[in-house]
């Protein structure tokens, strides 16, 4: 079930990729920007994920967390230099797909398929592919991105579902809700 503007965010606690508990409702009196990528070998998601690190200093300044959940096992995304690079930032490995179905993330070929008719995306996934990140060979390719950004008082203000696979809630609305 999809996740909507407004009501209280879902809690969960789970381990980061470095065995530290993450548990959501920690971060209430903060504003927090939970993102749902695909996996560690994804082009679109590791552009997007190096994006956003280049803004956490600015983001945290203003008081916004950013949590990174991807469907691939944290030996994998440990194996990637790109995000051990995130370190900062939490980082969740969640293969079974617990906090995907807990949020309402979809699975779809329609999207999927869709992608291949969005503007840049030839240029985004060759950058992508350059980054020589581990293969996922157990990853859906269906597997469609999503964006939470939550308030001070754990109410849900957008809940960003992707129409395709490079479909992320923009930067300058991750701005204007962190007040930048």
């Amino acid at each position: 079930m999809k996740i909507t503007k407004g009501q209280t965010a879902p809690d969960f606690a789970i381990t980061d990729i470095y065995g530290k508990e993450i548990k959501l409702s920690s971060y209430k009196g903060k504003k927090i920007m939970l993102g749902f990528f695909r996996n560690v070998n994804c082009p679109f998601c590791n552009l997007r994920v190096h994006e956003l690190k280049k803004l956490r200093e600015k983001f945290e300044e203003a008081g916004l967390q950013m949590i990174f959940v991807f469907e691939s096992k944290p030996e994998l995304l440990k194996m990637s230099i790109f995000h051990t690079e995130v370190s900062l930032i939490p980082l969740i490995g969640d293969p079974s797909k617990v906090l995907y179905k807990q949020f309402g993330v979809e699975q779809s070929v329609v999207k999927l398929l869709s992608t291949f008719f969005t503007k840049g995306m030839m240029d985004d996934m060759k950058a992508g592919k350059a980054l020589n990140l581990p293969e996922d060979k157990e990853a859906t390719t269906t597997l469609i991105p999503a964006d939470f950004l939550i308030d001070e008082n754990f109410k849900i203000a957008t809940a960003h579902y992707g129409g395709h696979l490079n479909d992320h809630i923009s930067i300058q609305d991750i701005k204007n809700f962190a007040g930048i």
